[in-house]
């Protein structure tokens, strides 16, 4: 496991769950200081890729809406290559899709890369969003 500097940790499922099952058995004390938000790694994945960040959790409830969360089911399971796809197979308009792709993108949960001739083409980065919110302090 590794951890990056703003307090997340990153591993394999594996690695999480011995650690909790280690936890859970005494066998290991959680240290305060220990990141305490996981994001799960998969292959080919970055720290950078799999971080999420919004800039409240009501804007992250918003981005991740019932309808924009059908709109990353179709990334996911179609693959378009391009915005305009995207936007045919969700029955939107472009520039609207085009534009919460990129709110999407800036929260990390979408990239968008060049496609063929000026199509942008939109690839799901995290395939989970784990919310976690500190009450006490």
């Amino acid at each position: 496991m590794s951890v990056t500097p703003e307090r997340f940790k990153t591993g394999t499922f594996r690695e999480f769950k011995d650690f909790t099952l280690a936890v859970a058995r005494g066998e290991r004390q959680v240290d305060p200081n220990e990141p305490k938000i996981w994001i799960e790694r998969r292959p080919g994945d970055t720290d950078s890729e799999t971080v999420v960040r919004f800039a409240s959790l009501e804007a992250g409830a918003k981005l991740l809406s019932a309808k924009n969360r059908d709109l990353l089911r179709l990334i996911a399971t179609r693959e378009p290559k391009s915005v305009t796809e995207l936007a045919d197979m969700a029955n939107r308009a472009p520039q609207n899709v085009q534009r919460t792709l990129h709110r999407l993108n800036k929260a990390g949960i979408v990239r968008l890369s060049r496609g063929e001739g000026r199509a942008v083409r939109p690839t799901l980065i995290a395939r989970k969003v784990h919310i976690e919110i500190e009450l006490g302090n």
